[in-house]
């Protein structure tokens, strides 16, 4: 069949050409193998750092809290290989090593080429690696690399002196904040009336009740002056009066001096005969009288009664402007009093674990000196040269076959 594949041509083309295949695998093996011997040595160095839990956690003050674990997230993974390979971190170290280098690697790019970061399978341990063709300047290198990127780390998220001086600061003004509120509160209760107006509103309440009660009293008195009037006025006028309606007339006398009066008063009557030499007519005019009497009473009594709401209600809003003014202090001295305690337990709590110099990054293994350099990996490197140019030979080898066959003639007519 035209459209299967003829393995032959093309292993006979590979054994045409073996010569070249052959030829370019041998260079390109061979350049490798010299150009990896030919470079310098570089010896390498190691530290490694490793991100530590505290064993206390002070908490003094609850509601500022601690992100133990943002400070946590940044102290380990990407975040941490971005910090140790800073600009500013790898300046500082070419500043603190510079003297020690060539001139070509006085740098930051070539320190930047120099040193790599990379974290293992714990992301809390990161390791520092340099490259350098002395091992002496590599070893200084690292360690001072490792030393300023613990004490960065550290001074950044650590408990540092600039947050105990902040809260201090805070702690001081919220001191003022709190006398001043206390002062405040102390000021208004010594022009606080709400006890006098207090006492003022129950005297006035019970003037109230007592006005309201003699009302009534007064009231039913009068109903009964005027019933006694509707039975005299069915008698004849020139008639005595007898002792009952004497004793009635009396009685409502006496009733309307008792509601004038706290101390009620008692008589000793006889038993038989008239109470008085009125007669009817007179007995009526007397009770006339009694009864103008009330009525007068009983209008004073209540517009007493009616100026009393007004100067009660009055009292009420005095009351409560004060205590409505008492409540606003308090709640501002009891809100300075939260912000100064939580302040001042923060400031204890601060200053406490600022005397922690150990810090949250520590230099678990600093790096020595290598005695021998990195191996330059020269038999993989052949290996992979000779592979290399082994490709470039069959595709060589395909191509001139390619080139070689000539053109067919249907392609040459047109």
């Amino acid at each position: 069949m035209e459209d299967e594949i003829d393995l032959r041509a093309y292993i006979n083309t590979l054994v045409h050409y073996w010569r070249l295949i052959a030829g370019l695998t041998v260079v390109a093996a061979v350049m490798a193998f010299i150009v990896t011997s030919l470079l310098p040595r570089s010896y390498q160095a190691t530290a490694i750092v490793v991100v530590t839990k505290p064993l206390y956690q002070f908490q003094f003050a609850p509601q500022i809290q601690n992100l133990e674990n943002a400070s946590t997230q940044l102290l380990t993974g990407k975040a941490a290989l971005d910090l140790a390979t800073s600009d500013s971190l790898l300046q500082q170290v070419l500043d603190s090593v510079g003297n020690d280098l060539p001139p070509k690697e006085r740098t930051l790019t070539a320190i930047r080429d120099m040193v790599k970061a990379r974290t293992g399978n714990d992301p809390s341990i990161v390791n520092l690696t340099a490259n350098n063709s002395d091992p002496q300047r590599v070893t200084k290198i690292v360690n001072t690399w490792a030393n300023l990127y613990v004490r960065q780390i550290n001074d950044l998220f650590g408990q540092s002196s600039e947050q105990l001086e902040f809260f201090e600061t805070q702690s001081e003004q919220a001191k003022l904040d709190l006398d001043k509120a206390d002062q405040a509160l102390v000021d208004f209760q010594k022009r606080n009336n709400a006890a006098v107006f207090q006492a003022q509103l129950t005297a006035k309440q019970a003037s109230l009740a007592n006005y309201l009660s003699l009302n009534e009293s007064l009231q039913l008195l009068l109903q009964n002056v005027h019933s006694l009037q509707d039975q005299l006025s069915r008698q004849p006028a020139s008639d005595q009066s007898t002792l009952g309606d004497d004793l009635s007339a009396l009685a409502l006398q006496v009733s309307a001096l008792n509601a004038q009066s706290s101390i009620p008063i008692q008589l000793q009557l006889p038993s038989t005969g008239s109470l008085s030499n009125k007669t009817v007519g007179q007995q009526a005019a007397y009770l006339a009288d009694l009864s103008k009497t009330i009525e007068g009473r009983q209008t004073e009594v209540k517009n007493q009664a009616d100026s009393l709401p007004t100067e009660i209600k009055a009292l009420q809003g005095q009351i409560q402007e004060a205590n409505a003014e008492s409540g606003r202090l308090t709640r501002q001295r009891d809100l300075a009093q939260t912000v100064y305690t939580t302040l001042a337990q923060k400031v204890g709590e601060t200053r406490i674990a600022a005397q922690d110099t150990s810090g949250r990054v520590r230099l678990a293994s600093a790096a020595a000196m290598p005695d021998t350099p990195v191996s330059a990996k020269r038999l993989t490197n052949t290996a992979l040269a000779a592979a290399l140019g082994l490709f470039v030979g069959v595709m060589a080898a395909f191509a001139i076959e390619y080139f070689k066959q000539p053109v067919p003639a249907a392609s040459q007519a047109h």
